[in-house]
């Protein structure tokens, strides 16, 4: 799922991203991507973890039954967890600019 769901994200193809990860999801191909509030983008390629990202906001606006993004333990926070890029090549962080850019671009 990581290659496809890359290269539309890659591609500018936001919503077939989407529909990839929801499938991948729902074949449980990323189990511990959420965790009661947080969203775990740790071991992600940065284009998956952007295409998560966009899912989980998007689930706690449409709020489907069959994904549970939207539900924090206790109305609490929504964290979203990017590692500090200690796996990465040459130990820099590559998640966390990668999903501010997001953020800061769109």
């Amino acid at each position: 799922y990581n290659a496809a769901i890359s290269a539309c994200e890659l591609a500018g193809e936001h919503g077939q991203s989407k529909l990839l990860l929801e499938a991948a999801i729902s074949r449980d191909a990323f189990p511990t991507l959420w965790k009661g509030g947080m969203l775990d983008l740790h071991d992600l390629p940065a284009p998956v973890a952007r295409t998560a990202v966009r899912l989980a906001l998007d689930d706690m606006v449409r709020r489907p039954d069959e994904r549970r993004f939207h539900d924090t333990e206790g109305g609490g926070d929504f964290l979203i967890i990017t590692g500090r890029g200690k796996h990465s090549e040459g130990g820099a962080a590559v998640l966390r600019p990668a999903i501010l850019a997001m953020f800061r671009d769109e």
